[in-house]
């Protein structure tokens, strides 16, 4: 009879402990998604106290975006974005940054990158000697889950495809909202891209969206070259494009390609294309 009892008392001790078990583990998760949502707002805070330092008022389209920066007498505001065919009433207003500002926080510092309309609106890296620098470091160099956007460490500003990497981060910062772009009437309703540089503000009309591998062609696609090998690149972004957009981008045009992840395998991507001009 003892022996019984023994065994009941096993196995009671057996059920708390696999409940505890249990509770650990769940805890645990609970604890890791609690903490990276923390983590990501965090990140997206300083970059909203980034953008809130370098903001100048925001000045309505479709008057010219590129500005001449604080002490440049060469440039004039005529310097701005060329043919701006786009639909303006879906983007009336623009909000500049001063570039010269961010580079001499971080000379890392290539430019900005926004879209109207969306949480997209982050500066923007470039390290050629150290390609992927920013992937999981802040503006400023301290670890940060969330990264930074960068561009490619290929490319150079007058390159004829820009590709900017970002994260995509679960609560819907950084370029999550890329993944949007899969819907037409998203596209629709924010076709425009507006890239800061040193240089100036231009402003890009999505052409193209695609859903690819991280080792497709098109992230070999930096220079042209010839008019032939462009319109070859253009062709194959317009034949795999989830949809139609009515663009046909022209040799001489420049190509920002924005990217993320976006789908269940680890290599699955999204990039957003867009044309200048």
């Amino acid at each position: 009879m003892q022996r019984k009892k023994v065994r009941n008392w096993k196995s009671i001790f057996g059920t708390i402990a696999v409940i505890l078990a249990f509770g650990i583990v769940i805890f645990a998760c609970v604890y890791s998604i609690v903490n990276k949502a923390n983590t990501e707002k965090e990140a997206d805070d300083a970059f909203s106290q980034i953008e809130e330092t370098v903001t100048k008022p925001r000045i309505r389209f479709p008057s010219p975006v590129i500005c001449k920066e604080d002490g440049d007498d060469e440039k004039g505001t005529d310097a701005g974005v060329q043919n701006m065919a786009v639909e303006y009433e879906q983007q009336e207003y623009y909000q500049p940054h001063s570039i010269a500002e961010l580079i001499n926080m971080n000379g890392d510092c290539f430019g900005w990158v926004s879209i109207g309309g969306t949480n997209i609106s982050y500066p923007v890296m470039h390290t050629p000697s150290d390609p992927e620098k920013y992937l999981y470091k802040d503006f400023y160099g301290n670890y940060s889950y969330s990264g930074t956007p960068f561009l490619d460490a290929r490319c150079s500003a007058d390159d004829d495809n820009l590709i900017i990497y970002g994260h995509h981060m679960n609560g819907g910062t950084m370029f999550a909202d890329l993944c949007n772009y899969q819907y037409e009437s998203y596209r629709n309703a924010h076709p425009n891209v507006v890239l800061e540089t040193k240089e100036g503000a231009a402003a890009y009309r999505v052409f193209s969206v695609m859903r690819i591998k991280s080792t497709d062609y098109w992230y070999n696609f930096l220079k042209a070259e010839t008019d032939r090998k462009y319109d070859t690149k253009i062709n194959y972004a317009l034949k795999n494009s989830l949809y139609k957009t009515g663009i046909t981008p022209k040799y001489g045009q420049q190509i920002l390609t924005l990217s993320t992840c976006c789908g269940s395998a680890k290599d699955d991507r999204i990039v957003v294309l867009a044309v200048k001009g």
